[in-house]
């Protein structure tokens, strides 16, 4: 029993039993409070919040690395690669023949391009920035080049999100328009951790306001591959490697796929056609190491993912209608309750014991994130976990200035 035998102000002795049903009466209505309106804040608005102005920074980075170990853990894990996605890398030994490397030689690119579309593939995804000119006659001909495919081209660009000089985001918007394609923004959503100044991808981008870019990349691509609709959820349902180990996506080097297209009739040909034919294939660059980024699967696999393969894990879902899903607001308001109330709880009857506290409300971040991860687990369902232990947190302080403030 803490306190026993202190008196406030105003006459209730803390270790009575009326000090017991003032304490408790306090954390019951906290807990209401938080259960009414934690399940109606923004899915991200603890990231306004849990910074290490007034948070502590290893408790920040720890929330963070418990959400994101959560969904890596649960991630779906197939028998098999996506049997409807494929990835043609262009590599430094794709173009270490070119006289220059940036941008990439729009003549390999038509070859790539015309190599994939021939060895079957239903829609093509260009995850490389076109926003300057090249030689004239190579940017002609490759713009051309696309027109004629067989398959949808779908190209992409930075939108106004990104800063570009005036005279490549012309050229940018100049090519986009005149080729007369689909296209969509490039840019990954980040939810910035203050605590360790780094970015995670958890989500796929929304359009900017008022952009030109209607769509995101991913999904243009679905869209030309006949998605009509999509779930309003953002965060990307991430994919793992397959069961019995290899690519998340049938990959492909650049210099295979034009290997095959110098060989129409040979048996690297018809294996790569065979791989190919009717999937979406989206080619990309995996130059110097360049264009990689953290994701809640990296708290896993310990590897950044490559930018082709975030917008690939988009994809994914998009086309299999897959999606990560916010917990309901009735289960979010009873975990709301239950946080809140353990919170203020701790806040109340370990107010003048410091440590006592801290114990606490360690164990309760604990009993949250475990409780986080099981209905992660059986529901496939995002439990606002940040936003728990902020409500876990803050009931604590409100509750230990309200028996500071009735204590003497």
């Amino acid at each position: 029993m803490f306190f026993a035998g202190a008196r406030g102000r105003s006459g209730i002795e803390f270790g009575s039993r009326r000090g017991r049903a003032v304490g408790t009466t306090v954390a019951v209505l906290l807990a209401l409070a938080g259960a009414a309106i934690l399940p109606r804040l923004p899915a991200d608005w603890y990231l306004k919040v849990l910074v290490p102005g007034w948070m502590p920074h290893q408790l920040v980075k720890l929330i963070e690395y418990s959400n994101d170990l959560q969904i890596a853990l649960v991630a779906d894990r197939p028998t098999e690669p996506h049997a409807r996605i494929a990835l043609v890398l262009i590599r430094d030994e794709t173009i270490a023949d070119l006289p220059y490397v940036s941008p990439i030689d729009r003549q390999r690119l038509t070859d790539i391009t015309e190599a994939v579309d021939r060895l079957g593939a239903r829609v093509i995804g260009l995850d490389l920035l076109l926003d300057q000119a090249t030689e004239p006659d190579k940017d002609r001909a490759f713009a051309a080049s696309l027109q004629r495919r067989r398959a949808t081209v779908v190209l992409g660009g930075a939108d106004e999100r990104t800063p570009l000089i005036e005279r490549r985001r012309d050229w940018q918007t100049r090519f986009l328009t005149e080729t007369g394609l689909p296209f969509g923004f490039f840019n990954l959503r980040y939810d910035v951790q203050e605590a360790g100044q780094g970015n995670v991808v958890r989500a796929r981008a929304a359009r900017h306001p008022g952009s030109t870019f209607h769509l995101a990349f991913a999904e243009a691509v679905a869209k030309a591959a006949g998605v009509s609709s999509w779930p309003e959820a953002r965060r990307i349902p991430w994919l793992r490697e397959p069961r019995g180990g290899g690519d998340t996506f049938l990959t492909l080097d650049a210099d295979s796929v034009l290997a095959a297209d110098r060989d129409p009739d040979g048996a690297l040909s018809r294996a790569i056609e065979a791989q190919l034919h009717n999937r979406v294939v989206l080619i990309g660059a995996d130059v110097d190491g360049r264009d990689r980024h953290p994701t809640p699967l990296t708290r896993v696999t310990g590897e950044e993912m490559l930018g082709v393969a975030v917008h690939a894990q988009v994809l994914a879902g998009l086309l299999d209608g897959r999606a990560l899903e916010e917990i309901g607001t009735v289960p979010a308001a009873m975990l709301a309750f239950a946080a809140t109330l353990l919170g203020a709880l701790a806040g109340w009857f370990a107010a003048r014991r410091r440590f006592v506290l801290m114990a606490l409300l360690a164990l309760g971040t604990g009993l949250v994130g475990a409780v986080s991860a099981i209905v992660l687990w059986q529901s496939q369902a995002i439990v606002p976990l940040p936003a728990l232990v902020a409500a876990l947190i803050g009931a604590a302080i409100v509750a230990r200035v309200l028996r500071s403030a009735i204590g003497s």
